[in-house]
């Protein structure tokens, strides 16, 4: 015999002698008034746990679930320790008994696989042993009758003493905690079962609807007990009757299992019937979720019905692959539950083999046409195919986007030329599609058209017959290809090529084009108005306007270009139809074919002649200047806007004392700390622009004294209008101010010898006239005496 046989033997000896010792204790004892029903049901649910723990360790060894059945069947012997007359044998009973309800509910909470899964489970099953445990030692250790009603001469043999007010407490709390838990309990198994499908549910259904069952029987009888010891009595029969029901429960599971095993014929039937081998498997096995997978050898794979490939990886679900004539043909993806029923799984995969094995074929058919139609609909091409009519029987997806309709239904049937071909076109393409039957041989074409949406498409089409099995035309395949794009994008060349030629010959500087071997290709009206030459007389020659001499220089520059440099702003001198020279500036840049090769160059020259001529003006007119300032008499001092010295001149040096080395790229070291705020106006002025003339002021020398000036200043600004620095002069105005006390002092000797002179005569004036006019008085009186007498 194996381990596992002597194992499960042991175990059902162990079952038969507990049961056996239980029933000797219900019969000896003194205090059990109802023995037969005692030994028909508690006797009879304790060894029912044991017998279902062994059937199941003996089909599923790897399922803890038996173990747990038949650990509630020993643990529930515990309880005929009560029977017993010896009160420390009762005392252990008592201890114990209810023990095996924690076992009971931790195999409601693991059941079907035998293990806990969820933390909540694991909290709720500790704190049930928890509860029973301590819960029965509490009140045997304060009572010394547990039980008056029904056994008052047993008796607590670990008893303290007796207080009931305690007693009434403990029970108190532990029915609450009870009832808390069995109401827990239920809710859990409830739910459980409300989300189970398929197999899972047929399988949590007896065992789950039993536990339930006598989980609430034992709420109540918790209940009534609290208030009624006598009333709740017969629910205790009630509890042991829907105790027992939950291993038969299981057994019942067992036996539905054998059960099915024999209908396989009907499986054969329904397969016979035309019902799908899908559904027909799915009701074999009791499994709605079951999925079926055909093995594709070719691709090395499991495909469904519709030829899509199966995950690797089936998320929670079991597999059991199939094979016919020895070679691999399905798997089925069902309910990892019915993996307890391997032979059930078996013999249902083994009576549809032969069905397996045509609906892979036919899944292989599915996923050649579907593999046919996924290459069809991503082709970027589109493909139709048209009647002997001209209509058209199929599209892919390229096609119908291309059409611009919203449904491909709105399309099929419709003639090719009035989806695909524009209006002005549809005569002649529905002309030439009559002339070509009814060999339609292979046609290249191109059409434009406006679909529905309003897009304007040019199409490049390919037409090829397609033959039935007779030879005959079934249908025509158009494969057309969208150069929408091309077509633009050769559109946009055409304008880019046309603007660029007319920039060219728009342009104000000549262009030169140069082939490798330095013939020209092309030369823009301003290479004529510049060099002389007509475009007829140099292109597909050498340049004639390049002047002796310069070969060297031109060798470089080819040589430069040719190697895919781009240069600018080289001047050099050309010639001219009539042999007159021209300053020229030349720029180059090469121009390359698709692959980067440096195919030709094209070369611009600007006429600098002018250019040339004013900036040899520039520089006379700023030698000019230079020199004037070097030259001039007074101070010329030009300053940037931060005040810093950029140009001192001889004068300056010659005023002020510093030399322009010790000046320039400084702040201004003449400039007296106590002009500080009349200068700061001042700058701030000039440099908003203005100009400001002969301002006396005074100025700073080497040597710490003061001279005087009288200073000008303007603006200096760039192209743009704005101050960038400004200019000062300084004209030494010490000598003039000198002169200009002294003659103010002559003016003052002057006026002061004058104002002498003056006051002198006026008294001479005073004194002689005074005398003259009395006398005259005297004779112009005597006179008007004789008037009066002598008219």
């Amino acid at each position: 015999l194996s381990a596992r046989a002597v194992f499960l033997a042991a175990g059902a000896a162990l079952g038969l002698a507990l049961s056996a010792v239980a029933t000797l204790l219900v019969l000896a004892s003194d205090h059990e008034d109802n023995k037969a029903a005692t030994i028909a049901l508690a006797v009879t649910a304790g060894f029912s746990f044991i017998a279902s723990g062994l059937v199941a360790l003996w089909r599923r060894p790897d399922n803890r679930t038996g173990y747990l059945l038949a650990a509630v069947g020993f643990v529930w012997f515990f309880g005929a320790l009560t029977e017993s007359n010896n009160d420390w044998l009762f005392t252990i009973g008592a201890a114990l008994s209810s023990l095996v309800f924690g076992v009971f509910v931790h195999l409601l909470l693991a059941f079907p696989g035998g293990r806990l899964t969820k933390r909540r489970d694991l909290w709720l099953v500790v704190s049930t042993y928890a509860i029973v445990l301590t819960s029965n030692v509490a009140l045997l250790l304060l009572e010394e009758v547990p039980d008056p009603t029904s056994c008052p001469q047993c008796r607590s043999t670990i008893a303290i003493g007796q207080n009931d007010g305690i007693v009434a407490v403990v029970d108190a709390v532990t029915t609450t905690l009870g009832l808390a838990l069995l109401v827990t309990l239920l809710a859990i198994v409830v739910t459980r079962f409300l989300r189970s499908r398929g197999a899972l549910r047929r399988a949590l259904g007896p065992v789950l609807g039993a536990g339930a069952l006598a989980t609430v029987i034992l709420m109540l009888q918790l209940s009534i007990n609290a208030y009624s010891e006598g009333a709740a009595q017969p629910l205790e029969y009630v509890f042991l009757a829907a105790f027992a029901a939950v291993p038969l429960a299981f057994l019942m599971g067992v036996l539905r299992s054998r059960l099915a095993r024999s209908g396989v014929g009907d499986l054969l039937l329904a397969l016979g019937r035309g019902i799908p081998i899908r559904d027909a498997l799915a009701d074999a096995l009791a499994d709605p979720t079951l999925e079926i997978g055909y093995w594709l050898p070719d691709q090395d794979r499991y495909v469904s019905a519709d030829g899509k490939p199966l995950p690797d990886e089936p998320d929670g679900r079991a597999v059991t692959l199939v094979e016919h004539a020895g070679r691999p043909t399905a798997a089925l993806l069902h309910d990892p539950l019915l993996a307890d029923q391997p032979e059930l799984v078996d013999a249902v995969a083994a009576a549809a083999g032969l069905w397996l094995d045509n609906e892979r074929l036919q899944a292989k058919l599915r996923t050649q046409v579907e593999f046919l139609e996924a290459i069809v609909n991503a082709s970027p091409s589109l493909l139709c195919s048209v009647n002997r009519e001209g209509r058209i029987a199929n599209l892919n997806d390229a096609a119908w986007w291309a059409s611009g309709y919203v449904e491909e239904s709105e399309v099929k049937g419709q003639p090719f030329w009035d989806v695909f071909v524009g209006p002005e076109a549809r005569s002649d393409s529905r002309r030439w599609f009559e002339q070509a039957a009814p060999a339609h041989e292979p046609a290249r074409f191109e059409h434009t058209f406006v679909n529905q949406l309003g897009e304007t498409l040019t199409i490049a089409w390919s037409t090829a017959p397609l033959h039935d099995e007779n030879g005959g035309i079934r249908y025509v395949v158009c494969g057309g290809l969208d150069i929408t794009e091309r077509e633009r994008q050769h559109q946009q060349l055409q304008a880019s090529e046309e603007r660029l030629r007319a920039a060219i010959e728009a342009s104000p500087v000549a262009i030169v084009e140069y082939a490798l071997d330095d013939t020209i290709t092309r030369w823009n009206p301003a290479a004529e108005r510049i060099f002389g030459w007509t475009a007829e007389q140099v292109i597909g020659g050498t340049a004639k306007h390049q002047p002796p001499g310069h070969e060297a220089e031109l060798a470089d520059l080819f040589r430069r270009v040719r190697a895919g440099e781009v240069y600018t702003g080289v001047e050099s001198t050309r010639v001219r139809s009539d042999g007159t020279s021209v300053e020229v500036a030349i720029a180059a840049a090469p121009i390359r074919d698709p692959n980067g090769e440096v195919v030709s160059h094209m070369a611009l020259f600007a006429d600098i002649s002018e250019r040339k001529r004013q900036h040899q003006q520039l520089q006379a007119s700023e030698e000019r200047l230079r020199a004037a300032i070097e030259a001039s008499p007074v101070a010329i001092v030009e300053y940037g806007l931060d005040d810093t010295i950029s140009r001192w001149n001889p004068a300056a040096e010659r005023i002020f004392g510093w030399t322009a080395e010790q000046v320039i790229g400084g702040t201004p070291k003449h400039r007296p700390a106590e002009r500080d705020h009349e200068l700061a106006e001042l700058f701030r002025r000039v440099r908003a622009g203005e100009v400001y003339t002969s301002l006396e002021t005074e100025r700073l020398r080497k040597d710490g004294s003061l001279i005087d000036v009288e200073m000008s200043t303007a603006p200096i600004f760039n192209d743009a209008g704005d101050v960038v620095s400004y200019m000062a002069l300084y004209a030494d105005i010490t000598d003039r101010k000198r002169q200009d006390e002294e003659v103010r002092a002559s003016r003052a000797r002057i006026v002061e010898a004058g104002d002498g002179a003056r006051r002198r005569l006026e008294r001479n004036l005073h004194d002689g006239a005074q005398q003259r006019l009395v006398a005259l008085s005297l004779s112009l009186r005597l006179a008007q005496s004789k008037l009066d007498t002598d008219p």
